[in-house]
């Protein structure tokens, strides 16, 4: 028995893995073998936490080279969690998620490294990449839901009377501020034809709904729209849409609209990219037949300081008018906010946003013209590391105050989201 035991002790010495190192697996990758190391490597223990990382990292790259692309994520992201400023990591990553189809994943990825100092070289490869997958594919979709809590879902006054002309009324409960819950569901299916090479067509049909417990008004909004695409280097982007839209609000139609609207991205530099946008259309109020014809721009700018840091700062601003001057005027708006990740996939967004709304004429009941100011501020989280059969989950947290020249349109409203997206 002692013989027997020896001997196989023997064999299980020369057996190949009793003699692998992580050095035959590089040789065996570089070999066009990487199907035949990972059994090898998945047996492996590593002895100390540079091998640890090594391990893994050569494990991500064999199932990425050996055609399993969605095994090669989790070491991969792993290994960004553990080591998120290292740009060759997150880039093989990447390379992961696109092979796997999770494209969202991917830019955000390539985003990030791109803000992680390449060499021009490597650099020019990465927006290559970005602006092939920014070329969208013959058919898009998306769905997301959420449950949407909301301290004053219907942004009404607090105050429980108003005064008109030294009149005081006293304001029903109903009207005023009350907290209630939304079920927000959204979806929407676009095909995009390939014209050229660099244009495409999009033709677009999008459904949004926030469904209460009763203690609000339901809304659903249908848009559809025709758009061209024109794509070119430096990850420009130039599109013209033509869009038509129908809200309703508990189960009535309550306006449509119809409109043109332009825009224009670009990269400037390694780290920056701007995008202007303008807008022209025509919203007809179904109950009144109210109708105001609205122009609107808006441009944003976001630099990324860092792999991990990224700023940026929008502004807005748009003209209405009508026949009717108590909806017509202008408004105009600012935000700044950015973005952070964290070494363990967490992604940390914040937005503080400043308008000012002001309103031709007089208002018809209280006589004074009508000037809104409200802030706001919303906190995003989410771990792009982290997905459900394609599913992201999406945390929002914020807050938003209306002031007034007209008590009954002052307001303050707190919302948390908890919600999950997905797009195909």
């Amino acid at each position: 028995m002692r013989r027997i035991l020896y001997n196989l002790f023997l064999i299980l010495l020369a057996s190949p893995l009793a003699a692998f190192s992580l050095d035959d697996a590089e040789q065996s990758i570089l070999k066009g073998k990487a199907a035949e190391v990972i059994p090898l490597l998945e047996g492996y223990s590593p002895k100390t936490e540079t091998e640890t990382l090594r391990r893994m990292w050569i494990l991500g790259v064999a199932y990425n080279r050996s055609g399993k692309s969605h095994q090669a994520v989790a070491p991969l992201a792993r290994l960004v969690i553990l080591r998120p400023d290292d740009p060759t990591f997150r880039l093989e990553l990447a390379n992961a998620l696109v092979k796997s189809d999770q494209i969202e994943r991917a830019r955000y990825h390539l985003e990030l490294a791109k803000g992680a100092g390449l060499s021009p070289s490597v650099q020019a490869k990465v927006q290559a990449e970005l602006d092939r997958l920014a070329k969208p594919k013959k058919w898009q979709g998306y769905f997301r839901f959420a449950i949407v809590p909301e301290s004053n879902a219907a942004r009404r006054t607090s105050a429980e009377t108003v005064n008109l002309s030294g009149f005081v009324l006293r304001l029903d409960p109903n009207s005023r501020a009350q907290s209630a819950t939304a079920f927000e569901i959204g979806t929407g299916v676009a095909t995009v034809p390939r014209l050229t090479d660099a244009l495409r067509a999009r033709f677009a049909l999008d459904l949004d709904a926030r469904l209460f417990d009763g203690r609000a008004p339901d809304e659903v909004t249908l848009r559809t729209s025709a758009s061209l695409l024109h794509f070119a280097d430096e990850g420009r982007l130039v599109s013209a849409e033509i869009y038509g839209s129908q809200r309703w609000i508990d189960d009535a139609a309550y306006a449509h609209t119809y409109g043109l609207g332009l825009s224009y991205t670009r990269n400037l530099g390694t780290r920056a990219r701007a995008t202007a946008v303008l807008q022209r259309e025509r919203i007809t109020y179904d109950g009144s037949g109210v109708g105001v014809n609205r122009t609107a721009g808006a441009a944003q700018f976001a630099y990324a300081a860092s792999s991990q840091l990224v700023f940026r700062v929008g502004m807005r601003a748009e003209s209405r008018t009508s026949s009717y001057s108590p909806v017509a005027g202008h408004a105009a708006g600012v935000t700044l906010g950015g973005d952070y990740s964290f070494a363990g996939g967490l992604r940390v967004g914040l937005d503080l946003s400043f308008d000012r709304n002001e309103f031709d004429g007089v208002h018809p009941i209280f006589g004074v013209a009508r000037v809104d100011k409200k802030t706001s501020v919303m906190l995003n989280l989410s771990n792009q590391n982290w997905s459900y059969k394609g599913f992201t989950e999406v945390l929002r947290l914020g807050f938003e105050e209306q002031r007034s020249t007209i008590s009954i349109n002052r307001f303050r409203n707190a919302t948390a989201s908890i919600g999950f997206t997905r797009s195909f």
